[in-house]
């Protein structure tokens, strides 16, 4: 079955205290668009987002957002400034031979003084990020596809049966196409009888009637519409079966049907085939919307 463009996944990975979340949604659109939303320290991997999307998305606007989970903390260290400590030491020890005593355990003095232990941000591994994105992208495209093939299911089983109406409405007007020609015949034959009753002049003669309801039904003639449309109702069935994308392919066959439906109203010559001209041009336009939405 075809899949649908309107889906929506998520996926998390945890690593080492860190946590990434990617969300992808996903609407109809005639080509692939894909807008990314990420942290800036994470944009030199929108590449690699790109480049997963494409490969498992063929159609459709998807927005993927990339956040850090809320309540994952950076990872962080404490780093001690051996110079400076060294510096505070050799004061300390001039002054305690200054002033001839000892001046008692120095390192709560030190270790308050600024510069001496500071606290700063560990840059993150960038390969564990990089393998975190993927983590949760791959996980969240699984959920959107898995959601976009359940309601391509959907829509693929309401085209089947909206395709078999369009069948049996094209088998109706080719059947009673068929009539039309003797219809033709039988009112010219009751005109001429009111007209001329039994005193027919000399130039008016069956043979004539003949010819021309011979031409009226060349020119009424749909046969060749008749048939393509078999063929692209025929194409239809078989592309709504297929796990292929094919979106694109069912809008040429719509269009193609709505030019031999047309064309077909146009030559029609009856009531009923107008009827039926009228709704399968209804029925044709409901198709074209379900369609917009497959991949």
């Amino acid at each position: 079955m075809p899949r649908s463009m309107t889906g929506y996944g998520e996926g998390l990975s945890m690593r080492e205290g860190g946590v990434v979340r990617v969300e992808c949604r996903s609407v109809n659109h005639r080509y692939l668009d894909i807008s990314v939303r990420l942290p800036s320290v994470y944009a030199a991997h929108e590449s690699l987002i790109r480049t997963l999307v494409k490969e498992q998305v063929g159609r459709g606007r998807v927005e993927v957002r990339v956040t850090d989970q809320p309540g994952s903390q950076p990872a962080r260290r404490v780093t001690l400034d051996q110079g400076l400590l060294d510096a505070w030491l050799d004061a300390i020890g001039a002054l305690e031979s200054r002033i001839g005593k000892p001046l008692g355990d120095p390192v709560r003095f030190i270790a308050g003084q600024n510069g001496i232990l500071t606290v700063e941000d560990q840059g993150e591994d960038q390969e564990l990020v990089e393998e975190q994105i993927r983590e949760a992208l791959i996980d969240a495209l699984k959920q959107l596809n898995r959601m976009r093939e359940t309601e391509g299911e959907h829509l693929a089983l309401d085209l089947q049966d909206k395709t078999r109406e369009l069948k049996d409405l094209v088998r109706l007007i080719a059947l009673k196409s068929e009539e039309i020609p003797r219809l033709y015949r039988e009112k010219l034959l009751q005109r001429a009888e009111e007209l001329f009753g039994d005193d027919r002049p000399e130039w008016y003669s069956d043979q004539r009637l003949f010819a021309e309801t011979a031409l009226f039904a060349d020119r009424a003639s749909i046969d060749e519409e008749v048939t393509r449309l078999d063929a692209h109702t025929e194409a239809m069935s078989q592309a709504l079966a297929s796990d292929s994308p094919v979106g694109r392919q069912l809008d040429f066959l719509i269009q193609e049907m709505v030019r031999e439906i047309n064309t077909i109203g146009s030559k029609a010559n009856d009531l009923e085939i107008t009827q039926s001209v009228v709704a399968a041009k209804t029925l044709l336009e409901k198709i074209r919307e379900q369609v917009q939405n497959i991949e």
